[in-house]
């Protein structure tokens, strides 16, 4: 029924900058995106976006009520197949279910090579 294994349309992604600067932006509104790591729990604990939720993508459809609708929802995993990876997929899903929601493009690398806050498991014991 739905038409959604056609992901990766430009207004279906958001580049890291873009969402940076959105962030910055809503922040003092209080309305700043809901970002979410879909990806594994180790890929999670290894390093992420500060500040995202981790929801893995197969799993997105049973927390919608953990997902406020109310504000942009940014979705990412580490987009290796590009098109159809777990971070547009699951940004699919959320928009079928009535939500404003992209994936990140180029995952959570393009954030990380950007420069932008991320949180990484020490390596340090």
């Amino acid at each position: 029924m739905s038409q959604a294994s056609h992901t990766g349309d430009t207004h279906d992604l958001i580049s890291p900058a873009d969402l940076n600067a959105r962030e910055e932006a809503s922040a003092a509104e209080g309305a700043t995106p809901l970002v979410i790591d879909v990806r594994g729990p180790k890929e999670y604990a290894a390093g992420h976006v500060r500040g995202a939720l981790h929801i893995p993508a197969s799993q997105i459809a049973k927390k919608l009520a953990r997902i406020p609708r109310d504000r942009l929802v940014v979705t990412y995993c580490n987009m290796h197949h590009p098109g159809e990876s777990r971070g547009e997929r699951a940004a699919a899903i959320l928009r079928e279910y009535g939500y404003d929601a992209r994936a990140l493009n180029g995952g959570y690398s393009a954030w990380k090579d950007a420069g932008l806050r991320v949180e990484e498991a020490s390596a340090a014991g």
